[in-house]
């Protein structure tokens, strides 16, 4: 039996992204309650010359738009943190998150940019995989509406980038590589204590690798699961959700299911083949003490 929570919309975008997002929004079956709305675009460089590595900024403004229609006193705070790779207060400059946010600020709305690695911390105690106690920001463990909004990428670490991963960004902490040996537990740990209220792929253009080839994809997903959004995802780029590592653990922790059912359109008007992420050198690399894989990985380039 399929439960609505199960279902996932995929839409390719033939209309605006706003009509489009409004559209998979709706199939799903989504309202926005009276708590503070929570958005958490996937940003990870400062700069995105093509379009392809961060959420495109116009799908975050097409959600902020659709949810202050709804009730134009929503409280809608977008939130990042600073990583190895970039500065979230440059970021939201150079990508137009600033001005975004004096854009509403100027027609009366409650909108706000918060870098979760300059806000206070709440110490989380859990039975994890890979955690027993964390530092979360506070707002994070308050009351809240919590959107997460990834981008579709392929991720040499974790296969894919979708929502799931998307929450590695909660970690306030810059430097996160410490994680990066366990990633697909601390993957799991993480959407476990912060399970989006609503997902969100932004795959208008895809990316392969962090810094690679942009593919035009050309369609939004939403659902309420990560696991059941990421495993569409998947399959949407070419690939089984049955390799990728943190989408099985999440679908046997509860966080969805690895068919669930689609509406919208169907996966194959809509699927690219992306190339496999993985080689032989992160595979050896995630198996390596810290100290010993950059020299790993210059050996392995002076041999292939």
């Amino acid at each position: 039996m399929i439960y609505l929570h199960h279902r996932v919309s995929v839409l390719k975008l033939k209309i605006g992204i706003r009509e489009t997002l409004r559209k998979g929004i709706n199939l799903v079956g989504f309202d926005f309650p009276d708590l503070p709305i929570l958005i958490k675009p996937n940003m990870c460089t400062e700069t995105d010359i093509y379009g392809a590595a961060n959420t495109d900024i116009q799908v975050i403004k097409a959600l902020t738009d659709t949810i202050l229609e709804e009730n134009p006193e929503s409280k809608v705070i977008i939130i990042e943190s600073n990583s190895a790779g970039k500065n979230i207060e440059n970021a939201f400059n150079h990508l137009g998150y600033f001005k975004l946010e004096k854009k509403y600020q100027n027609l009366g709305y409650d909108l706000s940019l918060v870098n979760l690695s300059e806000k206070p911390k709440t110490s989380i105690y859990f039975d994890g995989l890979y955690f027993d106690k964390l530092e979360l920001p506070a707002i994070l463990t308050k009351p809240k509406f919590f959107i997460s909004v990834a981008k579709a990428k392929t991720h040499s670490l974790t296969f894919i980038t979708g929502v799931l991963k998307n929450q590695f960004g909660c970690l306030p902490e810059k430097d996160k590589t410490r994680y990066h040996r366990y990633i697909d537990k601390v993957i799991v740990d993480l959407n476990r204590i912060l399970q989006p209220d609503m997902c969100v792929v932004d795959a208008l253009v895809g990316l392969e690798g962090r810094t690679g080839r942009p593919i035009k994809i050309g369609a939004l997903i939403f659902g309420r699961e990560p696991a059941s959004v990421d495993a569409i995802l998947t399959r949407v780029m070419g690939f089984n959700p049955r390799r990728v590592k943190h989408i099985l653990l999440a679908a046997k922790y509860g966080l969805g299911v690895l068919d669930p059912e689609v509406i919208g359109n169907p996966i194959e008007s809509v699927a690219v083949n992306f190339r496999n992420p993985i080689t032989f050198a992160d595979i050896l690399g995630r198996r390596l003490p810290e100290t010993l894989r950059p020299l790993a990985r210059r050996i392995y380039r002076k041999v292939t």
